[in-house]
């Protein structure tokens, strides 16, 4: 489940004015929009992303009276609009858009691929599963917020998995926000237990809940944010795999000569695990274990598989 991440380390006002002075098509269009521009990104730190309060910009106010004549000449291409507006709309914003597809040697192609690549994570902060996640996430979807596509702090890292799951959505019909941000959202105030449904040869169930002590609005905001990652399916997925493993690891050590305890082993999984977030998969899953006293007394005790 979601880690909480410490900001972007670059600028983006920087960022935004050096992708400005480095255009060639449309400059027009990019110097006009500029000093809003730079005023958006304050916006969107001082209301941490939140598409609830957030809307898109209106891109249409930054062509010029000029361009318009001129485009109402000319014959649309292939695909597009028979009305003008639109056209020069529709260009414009798939032009901020392609801001994120920076050249190779450009500052920003330099610092995308550090935040991509270099973040030192070992686990999604999207959903919490184990491995480096490899992509960057457009928390506010630049299909509907083209003006963030270079936003350093609208991009989180996130693993494949959740970003195909994730889409283009921030609100649901209610328009309630669908997904906890990594940079602002206080996701330390919240983690998740797991419970392990009985006979643990074989669990029926492994049912993993938000804390009840998570105040109301936190935790219906998570509840959304699993729902949409389909967090509970991929979870429960990882929970089989790594309890065949547990029940190996007992089989092996309660075979030794001199077999020690899982409740004085297993909290040393749990350290190794939590010490990077205490939403890591490993870390939901052995809190799980260590707080089942019936399941510890069985790992430690019953005739489990493979051992004789």
């Amino acid at each position: 489940m979601v880690a909480k991440l410490l900001p972007p380390a670059h600028d983006s006002a920087e960022v935004v004015r050096d992708s400005i002075a480095n255009r060639r098509q449309h400059r027009d269009f990019f110097r006009a929009l500029q000093e809003d521009w730079l005023a958006l990104i304050d916006d969107y730190n001082r209301l941490s992303g939140d598409p609830t309060a957030i809307a898109p910009i209106d891109l249409s106010q930054y062509i010029s009276a000029e361009r318009l004549q001129n485009e109402a000449a000319s014959e649309p291409g292939r695909g597009e609009s028979d009305d003008p507006a639109e056209r020069l709309y529709q260009r414009r914003k798939k032009s901020l858009i392609n801001l994120y597809s920076a050249a190779a040697g450009t500052n920003l192609h330099t610092t995308l691929d550090a935040m991509r690549r270099r973040h030192g994570l070992r686990f999604c902060p999207s959903c919490g599963e184990p491995g480096k996640p490899g992509t960057l996430d457009h928390y506010l979807p630049k299909t509907e917020y083209p003006e963030f596509s270079i936003v350093l702090e609208n991009l989180t890292p996130m693993c494949e998995a959740c970003q195909e799951k994730k889409g283009t959505s921030a609100v649901d019909e209610e328009g309630n926000k669908l997904f906890i941000h990594p940079y602002y959202d206080p996701i330390e105030d919240a983690s998740l237990s797991l419970v392990i449904s009985e006979p643990y040869e074989s669990p029926t169930s492994f049912n993993v809940e938000v804390h009840q002590d998570v105040p109301e609005q936190i935790r219906s905001l998570f509840e959304r944010h699993l729902s949409e990652i389909n967090f509970r399916e991929r979870f429960e997925e990882f929970c089989i795999d790594e309890y065949s493993d547990l029940l190996s690891l007992f089989t092996a050590e309660r075979a030794g000569d001199n077999p020690d305890s899982a409740r004085r082993i297993l909290p040393r999984f749990l350290i190794k695990s939590a010490v990077q977030s205490h939403n890591r998969w490993e870390a939901i899953f052995y809190r799980g274990v260590l707080s089942n006293p019936d399941l510890l007394d069985y790992l430690d005790n019953a005739d489990l598989p493979g051992l004789f």
